[in-house]
């Protein structure tokens, strides 16, 4: 199994925002075959927050989630950031590290 980790900053109010994305993304992953949301730690009065998405290739779900993510504002900013894992999390496996100005390609 890989992994999307995406990283950024949020307010109180992204809150409702990220629980419909979230809501709205479940059933597509599962329709696509692209995987499956596995969780966030995220402070429910703002701050940072850690996302994971798992699949079976997450260059393929990145891309696949790359349009929604787009449409989530607090996601635009520079902080934001996209790392995926080609195997287990905490494992050897290999990375790579997408900035923000990467969601537009």
């Amino acid at each position: 199994m890989q992994h999307l980790i995406i990283f950024f900053e949020h307010k109180l109010q992204d809150l409702i925002l990220w629980s419909e994305f979230i809501q709205r993304v479940r059933p597509l992953l599962a329709d696509h075959h692209k995987g499956e949301f596995a969780g966030d730690d995220m402070a429910i009065d703002g701050g940072d927050c850690e996302a994971v998405f798992r699949g079976p290739d997450a260059d393929a779900l990145f891309d696949f989630l790359r349009p929604q993510l787009l449409s989530l504002p607090f996601l635009n900013t520079a902080s934001t950031r996209v790392e995926l894992v080609y195997g287990e999390l905490e494992s050897s496996a290999a990375t790579k590290t997408l900035e923000l100005n990467d969601f537009s390609g």
